[in-house]
Parts: structure tokens; sequence; C-alpha cells
């Protein structure tokens, strides 16, 4: 079947295969993250033609059925189709490889997270955007976790945060040792910055911080990013010792608010939801911004929500879903 997009493009999607994937396969790169149906990130328009679902478009709602919206991830066509899906030239290039990686160093945050430094062979080149992330290959387990350091960095940075029964969070929080042979696929995903010329609105939960570490770095480190729009970060935790990163840069400036939803009575910031907090410090700024947002998929739905109802456009949400694996 051939699949075209608004954009003009045109691929061929094999039987039993997604669009999402075939596309990948023939060298375009869609929005995408979770590749299961449960981020939305991938959803596009089906303008003509007919697909079928192979497997649930958890993400979607009924009035994204009704608007005739499917999830690229989940869905195969079966006759021609048109899409509206924008190609993304600024992944253009970079492979997604499989390679061998040693753990470097473990360094212990807090009780429930730890930061893993990975090293590849010296003659492995592993190019990344900072935002994307990538998948650790263990005793047959894959486990995606985003890259917290930037391309500029010899080591590879993952944050870890401890999952109560996870099979692969035994093996980080009990049994690792420096020097263990792993391997990793990537980089994945389409979470990266995008026009810097718009004031710049980053949400993250949890270890969710680790792309926008990677993001708000890399700016920093850019001699030629002049800042002029503004920038603001709201991270959200349960609780104030999971706040493992203490922000520091030299050439940009960020308006950083820490929130927490179980306060204790020595806890002075704010507190609730990030995605509330947000619209109640900035108002109606966040309609011209863009809109940078990682951490669990409940968060990243009901921020998309309440951004969209102050009137934000859909496609200034740019979004990386964590869903949790065991």
């Amino acid at each position: 079947m051939e699949v075209r997009t608004s954009q003009l493009l045109s691929y061929e999607s094999n039987s039993l295969e997604s669009i999402l994937e075939s596309a990948l396969k023939a060298g375009f790169i869609f929005e995408y993250s979770c590749r299961n149906g449960q981020c939305g990130v991938c959803k596009t328009t089906l303008l003509s033609g007919e697909v079928k679902e192979i497997q649930p478009q958890l993400a979607l709602t009924e009035r994204d059925i009704v608007n005739n919206k499917i999830l690229s991830c989940c869905c195969e066509p079966i006759t021609d189709i048109l899409i509206d899906a924008e190609e993304l030239t600024a992944l253009k290039g970079i492979e997604t490889k499989t390679l061998p990686a040693r753990i470097s160093q473990i360094n212990q945050l807090s009780n429930d997270i730890i930061e893993v430094e990975l090293r590849f062979p010296p003659s492995a080149y592993f190019e990344f955007l900072e935002g994307q992330y990538l998948d650790v290959l263990w005793n047959g387990i894959r486990r995606s976790y985003s890259i917290a350091s930037t391309s500029l960095d010899k080591e590879v940075t993952l944050l870890i945060k401890k999952v109560d029964q996870g099979v692969m969070s035994d093996y980080w929080f009990n049994q690792a040792q420096l020097n263990d042979l792993l391997r990793i696929e990537g980089p994945k995903g389409t979470f990266y910055l995008r026009n810097k010329e718009r004031p710049i609105i980053m949400l993250a939960t949890g270890t969710g911080i680790a792309p926008i570490m990677s993001i708000l770095h890399k700016l920093d480190q850019d001699e030629c990013y002049l800042q002029y729009p503004p920038i603001s970060l709201f991270w959200g935790n349960r609780f104030s010792d999971d706040f493992v990163w203490h922000p520091e840069f030299k050439n940009i400036t960020v308006n950083f608010e820490k929130v927490i939803s179980k306060p204790d009575s020595s806890w002075t910031g704010k507190t609730g939801y990030i995605q509330n907090v947000a619209i109640e410090v900035l108002g109606d700024k966040v309609i011209s911004s863009n809109i940078y947002a990682c951490g669990s998929n409940e968060m990243i739905q009901s921020a998309k929500e309440n951004f969209m109802h102050a009137g934000l456009s859909e496609k200034q949400f740019y979004s990386d879903a964590f869903v949790q694996s065991y």
C-alpha cells in the first residue's frame, strides 16, 4: 500500500506493519514515542483511505475518533492512504544502532533514584539529539530510558527510578556492578527542541527531568544561542528528596519552579500538579509558548488538555511519556 503525507512524501507500507514502522524503515521520521498506543505522540489525521487497527489506540479520545485521528504506531493501511504527518528533518541521518556499553559509574542520588553512566567502545560513534531516549538490553529484558547527558559529553548518563517488583529495577539497584556489559539500542523518539524563537515552557515529573536536563545543558553549551524568549521549567515530585538535580547554567536563564504533590510541614514552595501551577504562574503566556512535557502519561495528557483549553495549538505541545514496564 502507498502512504502519502500532506508534505507530499510517499512510501510503500507492507501488510501487518504499522504506518509508523513502515515510515521508519523507508527512512522517514514522523512524531513518535512509546510505539504501543499509550502516549498519543504519533497521532495524525487520516485524510483519505482506510486503515486497520493492529493494536489498541489507547490514547485516542472520542473527539479524536470523530475527527478521523489515528495513531500511526497502531494502524496499518488496507488501501492507499493520505495522512497529515510532518517529517522531522532534524532527525535525518541520525541512525538507530545497537552497541555494547559498559557501566562506568553508578551514583545513588536518593533512596529511589540512581544515576548511571555508560561508556561505548572507543571506535563506536553514538549520535543523538538532546531529548531522545535509548533502550537498554540485559538478560533478555528491554527497557527505555531518556538520555540526561548531552551529545558533547563523552559518556551517556541515565536517571533510573526504582520500580517496586521491577525485574530490571532489581538489576539496577541490587545487582549492577561497574564494568557490567550491556547492550543499548538507540537513539529513539522525536522529543527534541524545536523553534527556539518562541518562549519555552518545560514540564517534568520524576525522572522525566532527564531529557529536559539534556536539552537545557546543550543550550547552555551552545555558544551561538543567544537567549531572547524566556525559558520556564516546572518540575514535580511527590517528595522533596526526589529533587536530585540542582540546575546551574552559565549562559542561559531558566525560571525554575519545584512543585510537590505531597508536601510536609517544612515545604514552602509550590504544591499540586505542575500543569496547573504552570497555568497559574504564567497565565495567558502559555498560548504563545512551545510546551515540552516529559514524565508520567497522566501528567502529559492532563497538561495537553489544560493548555489546549487555554488556547494553545496542539502543534505547540511536544511530549515524551514514561510508560511503566516491569
